[in-house]
């Protein structure tokens, strides 16, 4: 019975801190800017004023949350891109990242 209460009190201590931690879509959207500067080498403020402003146009074009209020989801699927990430504890992962042939003849 011990054993059991304990790992109620941990999965209840992880949730709380899940939910503290879940990270927002403009903190998604400030990460996936960031991948876009490295993915592009923009070095200058002109080239990530370009990058961003894209980015941007992008992420809130294309991009859908499903937020569970312990972790969000984010998918991004298009005719060139399927494209899914996992925010947790302030963090995301990458789950699925893949570069669709564009060449639908």
């Amino acid at each position: 019975m011990k054993g059991f209460l304990f790992l109620v009190a941990l999965v209840m201590i992880v949730s709380l801190i899940g939910f503290a931690t879940n990270p927002s879509y403009e903190d998604y959207k400030e990460w996936y800017k960031s991948q876009n500067y490295e993915e592009s080498n923009a070095s200058t403020k002109l080239e990530k004023s370009v990058v961003g402003l894209v980015s941007d146009f992008v992420a809130d074009s294309s991009v859908v949350r499903q937020d569970y209020k312990v972790w969000s989801l984010y998918t991004m699927d298009n005719d060139y891109y399927s494209y899914k990430v996992v925010g947790a504890f302030n963090n995301f992962f990458v789950l699925d990242n893949e570069e669709i042939a564009a060449a639908k003849q």
